[in-house]
């Protein structure tokens, strides 16, 4: 299957990296798509955002041992710690 991006968004930690903006602005100049690339002030570690995740299930008096499992792909609008 072929598949060709029009757009794309590159976000995160990642994103600082300047040899990768560099490559990335060059390739899509050459191959005709849109790169978005915030400016690396704002191109943070999502440790920030996990921290403040955190803080909400604790400030909820939720409490997970060590031997919490992680998820790497959870579906948007799922969660694998809340049962109801």
């Amino acid at each position: 299957m072929d598949v060709a991006a029009e757009r794309l968004a590159v976000v995160g930690g990642v994103a600082a990296n300047a040899r990768l903006r560099r490559a990335l602005a060059t390739a899509a100049h050459a191959d005709g798509f849109h790169v978005s690339l915030p400016p690396p002030s704002l191109c943070t570690d999502n440790a920030a955002m996990i921290a403040a995740a955190g803080a909400r299930l604790l400030a909820r008096g939720e409490h997970h041992g060590l031997a919490l499992n992680s998820f790497s792909r959870v579906p948007l609008g799922e969660s694998p710690w809340v049962t109801e």
